[in-house]
């Protein structure tokens, strides 16, 4: 009885843990600049043929939230000074770059009757307009609740579905867990842990596997991502050599560094 009251006032006496909310909360008059960076090693066959790949690639963004409404960020405008792709020649080891559709480029974002419309980007693709779309694809590892140092939680099923709007990866989870709160630069952030353990087939019958590890800086009160880095692997089978697809492995790697230029008081 003593040792059961013993326990219970040490219960008592711990300290209820801090619960955070993780959210976009976009003001009007941000302005913040973005350095993003890639890495994709391939090892593997095309057919019966062996394919070794290295390419590289980034760009740098600047991004004003220009109009925010009722909390909700309705249009921004997007200074794209640089944005390239690098494949290394196999004959010499150089890396050859080209730069993206978007390089160069000032966008504007803003959404009307419900839909995103994108202004100065003629000519360029359209899924390389939508990675400049108002929502940025990593708030979507927010939890949906307040959560507490400690705590994780589960993206999986519809959920992926969402987070891989292209279809690529169907099967498994993304789990993403709240390791620290730490103060970044005078901003108070929340330190994420992302393990993505994904999978999924095309309609060309492959199949593709994702493993990867990473962190999350996200300054808690606006929710904008500071910075980001993740590594790990990609596994593609049951390619068919007539769809140009290779099988193999990709050792990926990613990086994100975001800088607050300007902000709302």
């Amino acid at each position: 009885m003593t040792r059961l009251l013993i326990l219970l006032a040490l219960v008592l006496q711990e300290p209820a843990r801090e619960k955070i909310e993780i959210r976009v909360r976009p003001v009007q008059g941000d302005k913040i600049e973005i350095v993003e960076n890639w890495t994709h090693s391939f090892r593997g066959k095309l057919g019966e043929e062996s394919l070794n790949t290295v390419s590289r690639g980034g760009r740098r963004l600047v991004v004003e939230m220009a109009a925010v409404e009722k909390g909700v960020l309705t249009r921004k405008v997007v200074q794209i000074p640089d944005s390239y792709i690098e494949n290394q020649d196999v004959l010499t080891s150089k890396f050859i770059r080209k730069d993206n559709a978007l390089h160069g480029r000032t966008a504007t974002v803003e959404r009307r009757d419900g839909r995103e419309v994108f202004g100065g980007v003629e000519g360029v693709p359209e899924a390389e307009q939508k990675t400049i779309g108002l929502e940025d694809p990593l708030t979507r590892l927010f939890p949906d609740k307040p959560v507490a140092v400690g705590d994780s939680w589960e993206i999986s099923g519809e959920g992926l579905k969402k987070f891989f709007p292209g279809g690529d990866f169907s099967d498994g989870s993304i789990t993403i867990s709240l390791r620290d709160i730490q103060d970044v630069g005078g901003r108070r952030c929340a330190y994420l842990r992302t393990i993505y353990d994904v999978s999924g087939k095309s309609p060309d019958g492959s199949s593709r596997a994702l493993n990867l590890q990473g962190t999350l800086t996200v300054w808690i009160e606006r929710g904008y991502v500071l910075a980001m880095s993740q590594s790990g692997r990609m596994t593609t089978t049951g390619a068919d050599p007539k769809t140009q697809q290779p099988n193999g492995e990709a050792v990926v790697t990613g990086e994100l560094k975001a800088t607050i230029l300007e902000k709302s008081k």
